[in-house]
């Protein structure tokens, strides 16, 4: 993907499009998360015609890529800045994903009832297919279902095929988005809301596992450069609370084969309390734990991942945010999941950057045995230019620090 692929529209309160940026014109950030709210930076000249527009409470941007919508979402700051030499000055508009919606709104026990302080329900207690249990949430209590004080204006329903195992959730005022979120990690489910026309649109999307057609390697050329960070788990064995008291109440303790594992590689038993006083269902307190240990139970791998323009297997065209794709990480070659993606476009050029999270089959052993390798042959190399008696600056480049 390159800029010239991407068009910036910028959008009034009612979602109508009232323009677009130009590319000689175009100063863009843009960051966007898997299954959460992304973000975005726009900076305009003063004067610019978009300028006032973007400066008006409940406006925003859709920015369109190659294949489909990348992003849109509302303003919500805007700072201006000028100088004894640009008396104008310009505005920088920062805003969030659409998606935000889904955190702005709880799920509530009775969304039929838009009073909160007179909920007559104590659950909203929902199970199904998974995709179909996350439309049905997002319908009663802020899309077509909902009542009329709590419907988002111009939000419509994606597909729903139905797709992902049968769930059960009990909802008593959690956020709206972080529900949705516990439902999706464990049904293989990506989620977002984007503009369509002039519409919203909750849509729901299957993960793609893309690791056999896309490898990333800097070393066949399809990244210029990656960062990795490796970290213990944050949660091995979880400990779900469901209702009663005291030496009554019901524990179901939760861990797999995975939490377990990274355990043992680290040294380290990890227990999280998960509160779930809101159900008796054992099976709901089986499934809490398993979406819990599915997000914290295993050696946290990130890979910040950048790759070429002039990639074979381009980023928002051959593979997108949420799939799984093949990454080679300290010599390992893995399955990784798309968690996040970063853009900026200005004058100075066009980047694009991915972030990878918990790659799968990775050998941490491996990877501690060849950094000891890595190490011992800078030692070496240290001490032979020492010997040599190069300068400091040849030791500091052959150390990595320049």
């Amino acid at each position: 993907m390159r800029a010239s692929d991407i068009t910036v529209e910028v959008r009034d309160k009612t979602l109508a499009r009232q323009g677009v940026i130009r590319p000689e014109e175009l100063v863009l950030e843009l960051s966007d998360q898997f299954n959460n709210v992304g973000t975005w930076k726009v900076v305009l000249a003063s004067e610019h015609p978009l300028a006032s527009v973007l400066r008006t409470p409940g406006s925003g941007i859709i920015v369109t890529g190659p294949t489909d919508v990348l992003m849109s979402g509302p303003t919500v700051a805007s700072e201006l800045a000028s100088t004894p030499e640009d008396s104008s000055g310009t505005v920088s508009f920062e805003g969030v994903s659409d998606s935000v919606v889904l955190n702005d709104m709880l799920a509530i026990p009775e969304p039929s009832n838009p009073d909160l302080a007179a909920q007559k329900l104590a659950h909203d207690s929902r199970t199904g297919p998974a995709e179909t249990v996350m439309h049905a949430y997002v319908s009663a209590n802020i899309g077509p279902t909902a009542p009329a004080a709590r419907r988002r204006g111009g939000l419509t329903m994606g597909t729903n095929l139905g797709r992902g195992p049968t769930v059960s959730k009990s909802a008593r005022f959690p956020v709206l988005g972080d529900l949705l979120a516990e439902i999706a990690v464990v049904a293989n489910l990506g989620f977002r809301v984007v503009q369509r026309g002039n519409h919203l649109v909750f849509e729901t999307y299957a993960v793609v596992d893309r690791s056999r057609e896309i490898r990333l390697d800097a070393r066949n050329r399809t990244l210029s450069g990656q960062r990795v960070s490796i970290a213990p788990p944050k949660t091995t064995r979880v400990l779900v609370a469901g209702q009663g008291d005291l030496t009554a109440r019901q524990f179901l303790l939760v861990d797999n084969a995975t939490s377990l594992a990274a355990e043992a590689d680290w040294g380290r038993r990890i227990e999280k309390f998960v509160d779930q006083r809101n159900t008796d269902d054992w099976a709901e307190l089986q499934q809490a734990g398993d979406e819990t240990l599915a997000d914290e139970g295993s050696t946290t791998i990130a890979v910040q991942a950048v790759p070429v323009e002039d990639s074979s297997m381009a980023f928002g065209i051959d593979w997108h945010l949420g799939d799984h794709v093949g990454v080679v990480v300290e010599d390992q070659e893995l399955s990784s999941t798309v968690t996040g993606m970063a853009l900026k476009a200005n004058a100075d050029g066009f980047f694009l950057g991915a972030l990878l999270g918990d790659p799968t089959g990775f050998n941490l052993d491996a990877a501690l045995h060849r950094r000891v390798r890595d190490s011992e042959s800078r030692i070496s190399a240290l001490e032979r230019t020492a010997e040599g008696g190069n300068s400091d600056s040849q030791l500091m480049s052959i150390m990595g620090v320049w």
